[in-house]
Parts: C-alpha cells; structure tokens; sequence
C-alpha cells in the first residue's frame, strides 16, 4: 500500500485537474457567444395565427454562385403584436474576413410563408449600438389572423423572384439584385433579371403546359453571377410544364422535374 498510495493520489489529482480545465474551456466557450439583436415588425392590421413561428437566421452571401451558409439561426414565439424583440446568438469563431453575413427573416404558420423579409439586412455594417429594425412583407396567398386563404396567383402579370434553382437555395445576382421574372399578359412576353444581364423572351402556355423560347439578354459581364444566370437560362429553355399553389410557382423541366422555384412577394 506504501508503495502505491502516492501513484494513486498523483492520479487522483491529475484527473481532477483535468476535469477543471475542461470546465474553464466549456465556460470559455459559452462565455465567447455573442448576438445580433432587433425588433421584426410588419405593417398590416393583423394577428399572426396560433401556430405562427418567427425565424431568424445570420447567413453568409459572400458567394453568389452557391447557397448561402446558415451561421446560425433562432426561432421565437410571436406573443401579442409587432414588434418582436429578438436575440440571435452567434459563435464570432465562425466569421471570417471574407465574409458577407446578413439577417433574414421568416414568420410561417403550418408549413406556409407568411412573411419575410425581402432584401439584405447587414448583420454588423451599422451602428453595433442601436438594435436592427427589420420590416418583413407580406407573401401573397399567405394567411393572417382568421383571414381566409388567397386563391392562386396569377401567372402572369407576377412578379416571380426566384428562390430555388435545381434544387438549391437561390443566390443574389450582381448588384446584390434577386434574380425575377414577369410573364405578360398580352404578347406572351417574358422579361426579368437572370442574375447579371436583363433578360427577354416569349413564352407559350397550354392548360399546364409552359414553355419558353427566343429568350435574349444583354451582353454585361459580371465578376459574379454568371454562373448562375447560365444555369437559370438553362433551366427555363429546358421547362415543360408548371404548377401554382397561392403564392407558389414551380417549373418542370426535360425529365418533369421541378427545376426552379418562385414566389410572388407583395411588396407593401
């Protein structure tokens, strides 16, 4: 026992040490959080439903050309009326020189698009001392209050920002510009903004039939967005079909997969 008592005791200390600096990282770490904070709020005269949700989220747009990356996110129970107050915390060892990070913003209901914010909110390019103030608009066919569901929007004569691209989320175009379209109603014409040039064309509909064809666009070069508009022109060369659900427009494309994605924002 005189032999071993002291290697047990070393050990014994050395565990507990161990066990105390973990402690002081785990403190450190939680200690190294900040956050983004502000108020939501929306000019319409109504109540949000029940089962609303507000969703806060920092996002990195440095990259046109790719989905934007979550930094980190929050939702919050809307309780009495605008404004919210909200606090997002974030870890600042994940921002990087490079980066881009903005703060957007969803208020869903049962898996529908109620609000949303509709341009880039800089996180930090302001005064870190007053808190964001952030106006969402209203989505066209979404639902407030007790207030019924709208009826489908029309395909044209809508202004279609597109918010999904082959499967991923949609970036802004040059400019910091969302990439659009608007289907006229006489003429059959299509112009819009496919991410660094402005675009035209002519489309034809048949029942659900949709497709697109002498599509043209300016000749700009841009150090960013390119790719995207290559792929979104792409997209709508190759659409057969399309589908409507309130405020929602898909487009299918060669093989009748759904290739893009819009929504009809309304902008108060």
């Amino acid at each position: 026992m005189g032999i071993w008592w002291p290697f047990l005791v070393r050990v014994t200390l050395a565990i507990s040490l161990f066990a105390v600096g973990c402690a002081q990282a785990g403190d450190r770490e939680r200690g190294g959080m900040e956050a983004v904070e502000g108020s939501i709020w929306y000019r319409e005269r109504i109540a949000l439903p029940p089962t609303a949700k507000i969703h806060v989220s920092l996002e990195d747009v440095a990259r046109m050309d790719v989905r934007s990356e979550v930094v980190a996110a929050v939702s919050i129970d809307p309780r009495g009326g605008p404004p919210w107050s909200f606090a997002l915390p974030y870890d600042p060892k994940k921002l990087h020189d490079r980066g881009r990070y903005v703060v957007r913003v969803r208020i869903e209901a049962d898996g529908r698009l109620l609000f949303t914010s509709t341009e880039h909110i800089p996180a930090f390019e302001r005064d870190a001392a007053k808190p964001l103030e952030i106006l969402v608009s209203r989505v066209l066919g979404g639902r407030g209050g007790e207030a019924a569901a709208a009826p489908d929007v029309s395909l044209t004569e809508t202004y279609w920002k597109l918010t999904e691209l082959e499967g991923e989320p949609a970036a802004l175009g040059a400019g910091e510009r969302e990439l659009h379209m608007v289907l006229t109603g006489e003429g059959s014409r299509v112009r819009g903004f496919s991410g660094c040039n402005r675009f035209t064309g002519h489309y034809e509909r048949r029942n659900g039939e949709l497709s697109f064809s002498r599509l043209a666009s300016t000749r700009m070069a841009c150090v960013e967005g390119m790719a995207q508009e290559q792929r979104f022109l792409d997209a709508l060369r190759r659409t057969i079909r399309f589908s409507i659900q309130g405020s929602r427009l898909v487009l299918y494309g060669g093989e009748d997969r759904p290739s893009m994605r819009f929504m009809a924002v309304a902008l108060q």
